[in-house]
């Protein structure tokens, strides 16, 4: 079993897991992104702006999600590093990879649902409710697109 798996569920056949639930809806993000042709990446998309404003964010609030929960053992929060735009096409890329490090952040976490771990401006958040947070933005920005 590992932690992507429920006890008694060696396989992770039944209802998934919030990490596995995660990964999955991160890489339908992260490749529809990757297939979204140039001329749809301006569209409107609210409250974001557009499409390619929406991709940036959700990769900053992966990566900020991130950084709390590798820094929940210290007494401040930490300095929240700034997420670079690299374009466009790399979307796809950067949400995928942001979202593998959060996925194995959090995994790394003894127990998320007692582990408190900082945001920016929340103060601190049991882990599991933040990525229960992020997962549903995800999905959220899935839909929209």
């Amino acid at each position: 079993m590992d932690s992507s798996t429920k006890p008694g569920d060696p396989e992770g056949g039944g209802e998934p897991s919030l990490p596995r639930a995660m990964a999955v809806e991160l890489e339908r993000v992260a490749e529809a992104y990757r297939r979204l042709p140039h001329s749809k990446f301006g569209l409107r998309l609210e409250p974001y702006g557009d499409r390619a404003q929406a991709g940036h964010w959700l990769a900053t609030q992966l990566t900020m999600v991130a950084q709390g929960i590798e820094r929940w053992d210290s007494p401040h929060p930490p300095h929240w590093r700034q997420l670079p735009v690299l374009g466009v096409f790399a979307l796809g890329d950067q949400i995928a990879v942001v979202g593998n490090d959060l996925l194995a952040a959090y995994r790394a976490l003894k127990d998320p649902r007692e582990t408190l771990i900082w945001t920016p401006g929340a103060g601190r958040v049991p882990a599991d409710k933040a990525l229960a947070a992020v997962l549903e933005s995800t999905t959220a920005l899935r839909r929209a697109l």
